[in-house]
């Protein structure tokens, strides 16, 4: 049963996988399931190179990202508003868990901390806009007005 007052996660919604190469699993995962490669990055991106793939694209910006770089593995959990991003956000803070990264990746806000045992656990809300192309980095602040943060999202997608 859960407390009242807690806060609410929509479920895990996708996966960031290491790969020695992402570019060759990528077209493992288009070719042998039907997945569509919807972004990446070269070596010299600062998450090191990347594949971005969704099955979904119209509702999801991406179900799995592959990663040559290990320590960016992380299972990302969906949450359906601003304010519960925020909620989630400050529960974290309360426990002293440390935040590791909070981005604005266009398509949505997150933010990263470990679990107890090192795995890395995102929390995101899609912000709904589409076409931005993954990895897109951009520091969030979750002090910022509602406003201020959905206007970088509209200058995300310019």
């Amino acid at each position: 049963m859960q407390e009242q007052g807690t806060c609410h996660n929509t479920g895990i919604h996708h996966a960031g996988l290491y790969a020695k190469d992402p570019t060759a699993s990528a077209e493992f995962y288009r070719d042998l399931l039907g997945m569509q490669i919807v972004g990446g990055s070269e070596a010299d991106h600062p998450l090191g190179a990347s594949a971005f793939l969704s099955s979904r694209p119209g509702e999801e910006s991406h179900e799995i990202a592959l990663f040559a770089e290990p320590k960016y593995r992380h299972v990302a959990f969906k949450v359906s508003s601003l304010a519960e991003l925020r909620s989630f956000h400050a529960r974290v803070l309360a426990r002293k868990v440390p935040i590791k990264l909070s981005f604005n990746h266009g398509a949505s806000f997150a933010f990263y901390f470990d679990d107890p045992d090192g795995n890395m656990i995102e929390v995101y809300w899609p912000t709904g806009a589409h076409g931005v192309r993954q990895p897109y980095l951009e520091p969030l602040d979750l002090t910022e007005s509602d406003a201020v943060l959905l206007q970088r999202v509209s200058q995300a997608t310019a």
